[in-house]
Order: C-alpha cells, then structure tokens, then sequence
C-alpha cells in the first residue's frame, strides 16, 4: 500500500507553525545551504512515525519547537501524526496525536494533544502500509526470540542521513546500533516478499500438525507401553497369574490376541476363602483372661492381707503370754497387805504407795480373757486363708487353659491371613490384568491411530519443506540476484568504477559487493566516496523498485541527504553551485539525479523521493523539482521564531 509524505510541520513553543509541503509521486528537492535543518527532516520524520528516542539535532531547533506533526497520503485516507517534544530535557517521548480520515486538516497548536502511543501508533501503521501477519524463528540452538516484521523494520529503508548516504562501512539506516543488523537480516526476506504472506499461516499450521503428531506419538507410545516392546507386559502379566494360581500353568501363546483372550479368562476368578470372624472369639477369650487376672490379683491381696494379720495375732499372744508369766510371779505379794507404801520384799519405806493386789489381779485376768480371744480366731483365719488359696490354684488352671485357647486361636487367625494374602495378591494381579485390558484398543482403532499418524508425519513434512530456512534462502537469493543485476545495470548508467563488474547485495554482511575474477571486493574495500555513495544510493533506488512493482509493504517514499557532498568541498560556499564543479564531477551529479528522476518516472506515481541537498541544477526538470530553497536567512526553523 502507497505511504507518502504531504506535509512536515513544526510548532513553536509559542503555537507558530511552520509547514513544509511534499508532492507524492514526484522527486521532491530542498536545497538549502549548511545548518538551515536540512538534515533534521530525516529525524522528524523517523519520529513522527513511532521512534521512542528523540534525535533531532540539538541547537536552534530543540530550542524552539515544541511539536512536530506529519501528513501522510495512503491509497484512500490520509493521516496526521503529531508528537511532543519531550519534556524537561528528557530523551524519550512515547505521546502521540494521531488523526485518521478521508481528508485530514493540518492541526493547529491549540488542537494538539497525545490521544495514544507509540505503540499504538507503529500497529497502525504497520496495518496501513500493508503488512500481514509474519514471524521469522531462528533456526534451533539460538537464543533470540521470534520477529515479526512491523512498519519499525521498514523503516532502515527510507532514510540515507548525510552521515550514512556514503558511508564507506555501514549500508542501512542504523545499521550500526545493536540488535538492528540482526533484525534486517530476519526481516528484509518478508519484506522482499521471498517470504510470502501465505508463509505465517503455513507456520500456523506446522504447529497445529505437529502438535498433532506429538499427541499421536504420545498415544502410540502409550500403547506400546502397556502392551510392553514384543508383547512382553502381556506376556509378564500370563506369568505372574500362573504362578499366583489365577491360570493354569500352561505354555504361554505366541500371538499377543491369544495372550489377550487368555487373559481375559483372570476376569472370571473370585476369591474362595470365607472370610472367617474370629476377632470376636479372641476378643471374648481376651477380656475372660482380663476378668480372671482380676480377680486373681484381689485375691493374691487378700490372702497377703491375713497372712500379716495373723502373723500380728501371733506376735500378740506372745507378747500376752509374756505378761502373764510376770504378773503370777506377784504371787508373793499378801491377799491383804497391811502397808501400801512398804516394799513386799525388804519391807523399806517407798515414797509411792504399791498398787493394790485387788488391780494385779484384775490386769491378770484380763490377759487371760485376751489370750483365750486371740486362741479361739486362730483356727478361723486360717480356714479363710486355706480357701482363698484353694480358688487362686482353680484360677491358675483357668488362664493356663485361657493362653493356650488363645495361641490356637492367634494361630488359626495366622493361617487364615496366609490364605487371605494369597488371594489378596491374586486380586492385585486380576486388577492389573483388567486394567491392561481396558487399556487396550481393538485392532481396528490401532490401525486408525497408525493410519492417522503417518499422515500427519506426512503433512508436519510437507509443510517443513515450504516454510524450510533452506527453501526461503533459495527464494532470497533469487530476489536479491535480480536486485543485484539491476544495480550493475546503473553502475554502468552512472559510469561508476565498477561498472564492469556484476554488483550484488549481500544479506550476510549488509553491504555492496562488486564480483571481479579477481574475486569479490565488498564496500568497504572500494576506494573514492563517489563508489559509496554509488553503492548506497543503487541499493536503495533498487529496493524500492522491487518493493513498487511487487506491491510490498513498505511505504513508498526514500529520503536522500546531501548525496552531492562527495563532489562538493566540505564546507561549501552558500553561493557555490554544480557548474562551480569540474565537469566530471558535475556529470557525476546531473547523471545521479538523472537516474532519480527517471526512476520516479517510470514508476509514477507510487514512488516519492526526497532530496535535501546544497545541489541546485539549472536544468528545468531539476528546478521543477525544487519545493524549497533554504537559503538568505529561510531555513525550516523561521528566524522570527529565535528572534
């Protein structure tokens, strides 16, 4: 889709406007003496189109406008772009006005202000111009991201600053800042159309197809997992049901089907052992032994209890007996004594009176009561611990019979756990068996699945064959040989030193190579600016041609910088012009003009070149072309303005 330029405005800080108008379709020329903003119209431009940084030249300029805008001219609609000046001395804007219809009115500074974004504005674009959906993936081992061609990548084919219009190293617009010589390389086959717009959705399609083949090898790989390389989970799980008793032991089939069928007969078996509740017995036996434990221990109590209650019985008697023994020897004493207070024996005064014999008597007769007591209770205790002793030996009979009915019943309980592992190690081996089964496919699907994934490994190939790096370098090739013989064929046009040699881009290096049968001499190994200037100026003359009459999405317009300045002095004189040259030199240049214009011409009107140049022909088709001439005073930035 055509993209030209109407209109670049500047705004002063003041809303003064400042508009310099273009003709789409036609050689548009400004000749200008030094430091008039010649060169800053490329910096605008690249501006108002989306670039983040802001480099238009410091001086006179960034003191003094305030916005710029661009009118653009599309098949049918026309656009204004307008973007701020960033503020505070900063070096990135991402602001943007933006303005879109049939007919767009130049803004005036009151009506300026940011609707959108750079972003936004570089998808616009990139729509308008005519760029489908594309995306170039590096081959596999690198690491940088697919990219896609946007209007960001066609733009290192417009602009030729004087710095770069005959550099002798660096071929592209920024070529020289990181990542952009990688992201022309990646881009510029889309561009050339040796990608084709068809080639994004064959990459869509590529990845469907092989995601489809990787589901179809994964299901394929998943059946042969449970059936097992050479039916061997098949033929594992035939064993492992023979030796648990789940089959018969028989000599396994050699077909996977047999085995399969065989198989099917594990679904047939059910367990056989009953299952037998012999908890409760053990638990019943159990809480017997617990019942008889107590009251074997209570009674172990109280025969210990009576055994030291008699014993202190015993050592009572004892003791009682003792003291009757002392109180008979009292004997000597008189039935009725006729002194208290004299000692029965020696009959010295005491200075206590004796008892009476009346008490020693009585306390005598006590002892006796006493002893007879504890004599009579003797044979009773012992009766109670004799039967006591006599029901704790029943009870050790009964825990002895009590174990031993637990042992046969823990042992009984252990062969029936036996039993009941086997079966339960058959059931696991019936599931296993079952789950195989249902895991496989019936013999038609599996052919389906195979039929199916060989058509998809089919297509994934088909389709790898048209989107192959090897098939675009191959389109590539063929786009940029045509290019090249159309740069030799104005080499010779423009008399340039290697006329007489094939040129040719090369995408590898980003440069100009002239194939001698000495051997290729790439630019920066040519000698005389007039031969890099040559090189720069065909490539992008070139370009442009293929991107016109193959409708590519680039917009179709080229700014040239200053492309006389290798046949003028450094520094001109303001008042110096192209018949100040010598006459080869001034040939060299009418020829290069020529050249433009003819182009231009013949490809009228869907190319629109822009030259900002010292260079003022004489000749009509030259002046025809003059838009403005920047000179006594007139420059882009009025004088009013920095006044």
């Amino acid at each position: 889709m055509t993209l030209q330029i109407l209109d670049i405005v500047v705004f002063s800080r003041k809303g003064e406007r400042r508009v310099v108008s273009f003709r789409p379709g036609k050689v548009n020329i400004i000749s200008g003496g030094s430091k008039s903003g010649k060169t800053a119209l490329i910096d605008i431009v690249d501006y108002c189109l989306g670039r983040i940084d802001y480099t238009v030249p410091a001086g006179v300029i960034r003191e003094t406008v305030a916005w710029y805008a661009l009118r653009l001219q599309s098949d049918n609609q026309q656009i204004v772009i307008g973007r701020p000046a960033p503020p505070g001395g900063q070096k990135t804007c991402s602001d943007v006005f933006l303005q879109v219809g049939s007919q767009v009115e130049l803004p005036v500074y009151a009506e300026l202000r940011p609707n959108t974004n750079t972003s936004a504005l570089t998808v616009l674009l990139t729509e308008m111009v005519g760029i489908q959906p594309n995306e170039h993936i590096p081959l596999p081992g690198q690491s940088r991201q697919p990219l896609r061609a946007t209007i960001s990548h066609a733009k290192f084919y417009l602009f030729q600053p004087q710095y770069r219009i005959a550099d002798r190293t660096v071929l592209f617009y920024r070529q020289d800042e990181d990542f952009v010589p990688q992201a022309i390389k990646d881009t510029l086959p889309y561009l050339l159309g040796a990608v084709g717009d068809e080639r994004y959705d064959r990459i869509l399609a590529l990845r469907r197809a092989r995601r489809e083949l990787r589901l179809l090898e994964r299901r394929v790989a998943e059946e042969e997992a449970i059936r097992g390389r050479d039916n061997s989970r098949a033929l594992s799980l035939l064993m492992e049901a023979q030796q648990a008793g789940v089959l018969p032991n028989m000599s396994p089939p050699a077909e996977f089907e047999e085995m399969a069928k065989t198989l099917r007969e594990c679904l047939a078996w059910v367990p056989k052992t009953p299952d037998v509740q012999s908890n409760d017995s053990l638990r019943g036996l159990q809480q017997q032994r617990d019942e008889m434990r107590v009251e074997y221990d209570h009674l172990q109590t109280e025969i210990e209890a009576a055994k030291i209650f008699g014993a202190e019985q015993q050592g009572f008697s004892e003791e009682v007996v003792e003291q009757k023994h002392r109180l008979e020897s009292i004997g000597l004493f008189a039935p009725n004594p006729l002194d208290c207070h004299s000692c029965p024996l020696c009959n010295q005064k005491l200075q206590s009176a004796t008892p009476a014999v009346q008490e020693i008597a009585k306390s005598l007769a006590h002892l006796n009561l006493q002893l007879e007591t504890v004599t009579r209770q003797r044979p009773r205790l012992t009766e109670y611990i004799s039967e006591r002793e006599n029901r704790v030996s029943i009870l050790r009979q009964s825990l002895a019979e009590n174990r031993a009915a637990i042992e046969a019943v823990i042992a009984q309980e252990e062969v029936l756990q036996q039993e009941r592992n086997r079966e339960s190690q058959q059931a696991r081996i019936v599931g296993r068996v079952s789950l195989f089964l249902e895991s496989l496919k019936d013999t038609r699907e599996n052919r389906e699945v195979l039929t199916r994934l060989e058509a998809a490994r089919l297509r994934v190939a088909e389709l790898e064959s048209v989107v192959s790096d090897e098939a675009v370098d191959d389109r590539v090739e063929a786009c940029l040989r045509i290019i090249g013989r159309q740069m030799s064929d104005w080499s010779r046009q423009l008399e340039l030193e290697y006329a007489d040699a094939p040129l040719g881009l090369d995408l590898q290096d980003l440069t100009v190579v002239a194939f001698r049968d000495s051997g290729p001499v790439p630019m920066h190994e040519m000698g005389s600016g007039e031969n890099w200037l040559g090189c720069h100026l065909l490539t992008y003359l070139a370009l442009h041609k293929w991107f016109v009459e193959r409708n590519r999405p680039v917009p179709h317009f080229v700014m040239l910088d200053q492309p006389t300045q290798v046949y003028f002095p450094a520094d001109p004189p303001e008042d110096m012009s192209v018949t100040d040259l010598a006459d080869e030199d001034r040939n060299a240049v009418e020829r290069m003009f020529r050249l433009i214009f003819d182009l231009v011409e013949t490809l009228a009107p869907h190319l629109q070149v822009i030259i900002t140049d010292h260079a003022d022909l004489a000749a009509d088709w030259f002046q025809a072309a003059v838009i403005e001439r920047w000179r006594k005073g007139k420059k882009l930035v009025p004088i009013e303005w920095i006044e």
